[in-house]
């Protein structure tokens, strides 16, 4: 389903608009707003997929306007309409992000292209991502983990440049409102602290491993709205990565038994904390096998494994082949292409 806002102040326009989307498939009209306060209030509450707005609502600036959307939902898609064509208008609109600049009266033909377009996209992105999602719902962190990877192959295989930082951008976004109870800045704080950035697409791996970071924000974000304490439980964790870690050493951190936080892991993770302990380490081993000369051994040391063999047992159980196997097919081979 695509939802869809539409940011307009004139009354026929608005109910033109409504009857046309009426008659289309898999789109909804979530909200007509006539000023920024209306829209950024329907933004934050529906996060539509695509907006629509004049290039002046009264004495604001659509234009503008549509930037400040764009800082709260990256992957939306914005179209700026007007009643004349204007050179300069254009030009700004194509600089600040925006779509297309469409001249009113819109059409019906033109409305539907734009959308069914809208939807071939947003059902690739459901395909390669609906995993991912489901995987969050369910708490299967291990699911999460394997679907991650799958995604960021398609996305560097099959998309072209050009979109692969939207799909990106997209994913992000929507996994960060998967936490319920963000305000609005807690929400951009996020989006910044996960920002993609060039270093992000220039390599799977990169873009695997900040694909995980989101996924596991999320999954510490849900457990820790329901058990507080175990926020300290997963800052340990991360400050901790390169050292061995117990479990005895995690509930001494909460503050509870050994046993009821393993329980709590069952339930919010569908892992055993170990399980999620080797995830966390073999993905930090992925990072340093692409931004360092360190070979398997010295990693193995680093992140706290006495030793290279148990760590490479450990990686093919979870990653289902060799520490050597990984570097010669995700890294050295890209390097060669």
């Amino acid at each position: 389903m695509i939802d869809v806002l539409l940011i307009d102040q004139e009354y026929l326009f608005q109910q033109a608009f409504g009857k046309m989307l009426e008659d289309m498939d898999n789109c909804r009209l979530v909200g007509v707003a006539e000023n920024e306060s209306e829209a950024m209030q329907l933004v934050n509450r529906y996060h539509p997929q695509v907006i629509f707005s004049d290039v002046m609502i009264g004495e604001e600036n659509g234009i503008e306007l549509c930037q400040r959307i764009k800082e709260l939902v990256p992957s939306a898609l914005t179209y700026i309409l007007s009643s004349y064509c204007n050179f300069k208008l254009i030009q700004n609109s194509m600089m600040a992000g925006i779509k297309e600049y469409l001249l009113k009266p819109l059409s019906r033909s033109k409305l539907t292209a734009l959308l069914t377009e809208r939807q071939v996209q947003e059902k690739e992105e459901n395909e390669n991502a609906s995993q991912i999602y489901e995987a969050i719902e369910k708490r299967d962190y291990k699911k999460a983990y394997v679907t991650a990877e799958l995604f960021i192959k398609d996305c560097f295989d099959k998309t072209e440049d050009a979109h692969k930082k939207e799909n990106l951008e997209a994913i992000a976004s929507r996994l960060i409102y998967m936490v319920p109870g963000m305000d609005k800045k807690q929400k951009a704080y996020y989006l910044r602290k996960y920002e993609l950035t060039s270093k992000t697409v220039s390599h799977p791996v990169f873009g695997y491993c900040w694909l995980v970071e989101i996924v596991t924000e999320v999954f510490r974000q849900l457990c820790v709205l329901k058990y507080t304490h175990m926020s300290r439980v997963m800052q340990y964790i991360e400050k901790h990565i390169n050292d061995e870690i117990s479990l005895s050493d995690l509930a001494e951190q909460a503050g509870i038994s050994s046993g009821y936080l393993s329980r709590i892991f069952k339930k919010y993770y569908h892992i055993s904390v170990v399980d999620y302990i080797h995830l966390r380490k073999i993905q930090t081993a992925k990072y340093y096998m692409v931004t360092t000369e360190m070979n398997i051994s010295d990693i193995s040391f680093l992140l706290g494994y006495s030793e290279p063999g148990y760590f490479c047992k450990i990686f093919k159980k979870y990653e289902g082949m060799t520490p050597s196997s990984f570097y010669s097919r995700h890294i050295k081979k890209t390097e060669t292409d």
